[in-house]
């Protein structure tokens, strides 16, 4: 049987016998995580979420059953960082970057259904069973969408555009290529005031995959309405892990807000000494 705990098991060179992981679970965690428009890793290979039978901090940590969740960077910095000691840019910024996305994951799986467990601060995210209904986001609910217009094409500057997929490869991020497709969204920002220059510069947002999409936008049923409800946390989530992340990574990010509208995620572009050199 192929199932996502068997391929983690098998790509790690787990004996049979050793710390397992229950392969239901695991198949529904992973569906989850490709839902939201998130890599999945094997086998302690990256970049994305890499699912791992949770290992004990001391005698009194009782995890057995418990899936860890880690996030493996993009392999530029994960490589930076294996050569760095640990108060150097690279290692800072790989440890930034994992501890940012497993808090987006313990943000946003709870919406799919899936029970986070309280760990210790700033220690692995754990799952423990699936505590509710997933989104239901069959393939018959699935409409390809049209394609986009591209960042280029709504004015984003090319030197935006290029930071912006530089930072995100080095997190282990994908970036969309249009404003349809999953990942890293760029779009064009409103000025907050009349003095507020915003030529050029990028709003970032996250799209999840297209099935959960076309799932959530499919009528006023509760199905629907569960998967809204999942897309949404997936986006809060991410956008709140964006700023630390590519932050770290090297983009020049702010946050704004114009009157009466959303917050915007700015990105300007390259900062002047990124944590991982070209």
């Amino acid at each position: 049987m192929d199932t996502a705990s068997v391929r983690q098991d098998t790509a790690a060179g787990r004996r049979p016998g050793g710390p397992r992981i229950d392969p239901l679970l695991a198949d529904r965690v992973t569906e989850a995580l490709l839902l939201a428009g998130l890599p999945v890793g094997y086998g302690g290979h990256g970049p994305g979420v890499q699912l791992r039978p949770a290992e004990p901090h001391d005698d009194s940590d009782d995890c057995a059953g418990l899936i860890a969740l880690h996030w493996e960077p993009g392999p530029r910095l994960a490589a930076a960082a294996a050569m760095e000691q640990p108060h150097q840019p690279a290692s800072c910024a790989r440890r930034v970057v994992s501890s940012s996305m497993r808090n987006a994951l313990a943000e946003f799986l709870p919406a799919f259904g899936i029970e986070v467990v309280a760990g210790r601060l700033d220690g692995e995210t754990r799952v423990g069973r699936a505590g509710g209904p997933a989104p239901a986001t069959g393939q018959d609910a699935f409409v390809p969408a049209p394609a986009g217009p591209r960042p280029q094409d709504l004015g984003i500057g090319a030197d935006v555009v290029d930071a912006v997929r530089r930072t995100a490869a080095l997190a282990g991020l994908p970036v969309a290529d249009h404003l349809h497709a999953p990942g890293i969204t760029l779009t064009p920002c409103r000025p907050v005031d009349d003095g507020d220059d915003t030529t050029g510069v990028a709003d970032l947002r996250w799209n999840p995959s297209r099935r959960l999409s076309a799932a959530a936008d499919g009528g006023d049923t509760p199905a629907a309405e569960r998967a809204a409800h999942a897309r949404t946390a997936v986006q809060d989530a991410m956008r709140h892990a964006f700023g630390a992340v590519l932050g770290a990574c090297g983009l020049d990010l702010q946050w704004r807000r114009p009157a009466a509208l959303p917050y915007q995620l700015r990105a300007y572009g390259p900062v002047e000494q990124p944590p991982v050199r070209r």
